[in-house]
């Protein structure tokens, strides 16, 4: 499992950022500071493996066909972006890159590659990695035995992150109100979600009592809602949500509020990880998006649940929700997660257009041990302190 990442000239960050992966990983910050940046930058990786094109592949879904000018930091003057990974379990492994980029984006070039594996580290420069310019991110050869075995090791272990990361967009598509299902489904959801109903009918062809339903209808169990999938005729399947005190009420997940239709592909991915079916690096983009903050806190309580279940997953969430902060907060204050397997960052923006990911930590009974999330949420204690001055100016002025 990946234990760690850094990006340097990365978007809005200039500097270097260390982001260490926890079981639950919490991106906060102002808009377009860098947290949706933060974690694209899995995906974007595991789809630039994947594809096996240039080092970094721009033209996919993560990278939306950016420019190279637009993927490195536009305050500075440097043209190449550095990035490592970091294993610590197992066989532990350290690689950082360096890659230089066209303006105009006709090619990328790997400048340079640094591995350690255990006592053992090995430096590839422009000069000996063949091919620099079309061989993605690892060379193919190095120039004795040990550089081949740690290549080779570099390798494997990219190949299985392209298949540990899950990606779920901020923006998700509404579930249909009729899906026809042909059989099977992918081994990673679509990154919008579009796909999320043919996993759960997948399960419920397996099993009525499948721990994929289980898991994603808890959700909304915890609100009085049952999770129905509905097979009226073979092949067609309807997403149904009953009241648990109307049991014959059935309303079509289609006609529900946004919150609970945004939700779903989450749950999904949540829950296929929580079972060891789906990828274990979840990056979330908003999973709370249109809920209320009664849902809110129960789907806090569920991504707790997740990070402390095992197969242990690695969830990393980008959020601007006071209520799922605090939730964290409780549930480490409750021992219901441990304080080192949360990290927060809080993604500060600076005034020359950079930024910087700050990490926070919390004590054992959930406070924060440094002081970068004051005044986080400080415009809601501003406006009901607004409120209640602007009341008693209108006692005093009516007595």
């Amino acid at each position: 499992m990946l234990s760690a990442f850094s990006v340097e000239n990365y978007r809005a960050f200039s500097r270097r950022q260390d982001i260490e992966i926890r079981p639950l990983t919490l991106f906060f910050g102002w808009n377009s500071g860098g947290k949706s940046a933060l974690i694209r930058f899995l995906p974007l990786l595991a789809e630039s493996i994947f594809t096996a094109g240039p080092p970094i592949w721009l033209a996919g879904d993560v990278g939306r066909h950016a420019t190279w000018p637009e993927l490195v930091c536009k305050t500075t003057s440097r043209g190449s972006l550095r990035f490592a990974l970091s294993w610590s379990d197992g066989n532990p492994i350290n690689a950082e890159w360096e890659i230089a980029g066209d303006l105009e984006g006709r090619w990328q070039e790997t400048k340079s590659l640094s591995v350690k594996s255990g006592d053992l580290q090995r430096s590839f420069d422009d000069e000996n990695v063949v091919g620099a310019r079309t061989t993605g991110l690892v060379p193919w050869t190095g120039d004795d035995e040990d550089s081949i075995s740690t290549l080779n090791l570099l390798r494997s272990r990219l190949r299985l992150l392209s298949s540990q990361i899950q990606w779920v967009s901020g923006v998700r598509v509404r579930p249909p109100r009729v899906a026809t299902y042909g059989g099977g489904a992918p081994s990673t959801l679509r990154s919008d979600g579009e796909d999320a109903v043919a996993h759960l009918i997948a399960a419920q062809l397996r099993s009525t009592v499948d721990p994929l339903l289980d898991a994603t209808g808890s959700f909304f169990s915890a609100l009085g809602e049952q999770l129905v999938l509905d097979n009226p005729i073979g092949g067609v399947w309807r997403v149904l949500l009953r009241p648990t005190g109307a049991p014959k009420v059935d309303v079509s997940l289609c006609d529900t509020g946004e919150g609970y239709a945004q939700v779903l592909p989450v749950l999904v991915a949540l829950a296929r990880a929580r079972i060891g079916e789906g990828p274990r690096i979840l990056c979330l983009e908003q999973p709370e998006l249109h809920l209320h903050t009664r849902a809110q806190a129960e789907f806090s309580k569920l991504l707790v649940e997740s990070a402390t279940h095992s197969p242990q997953p690695r969830i990393l969430v980008e959020t601007h929700s006071e209520v799922l902060l605090t939730s964290v907060q409780l549930a480490i204050a409750s021992e219901a997660i441990r304080p080192e397997m949360v990290r927060v960052y809080w993604v500060e923006s600076r005034t020359d257009g950079t930024s910087d990911a700050i990490p926070v930590d919390f004590d054992a009974q959930g406070r924060p041990l440094t002081t970068a999330l004051i005044g986080a949420f400080g415009e809601a204690v501003l406006l009901g302190q607004e409120l209640i001055a602007r009341q008693l100016q209108m006692q005093r002025a009516s007595s």
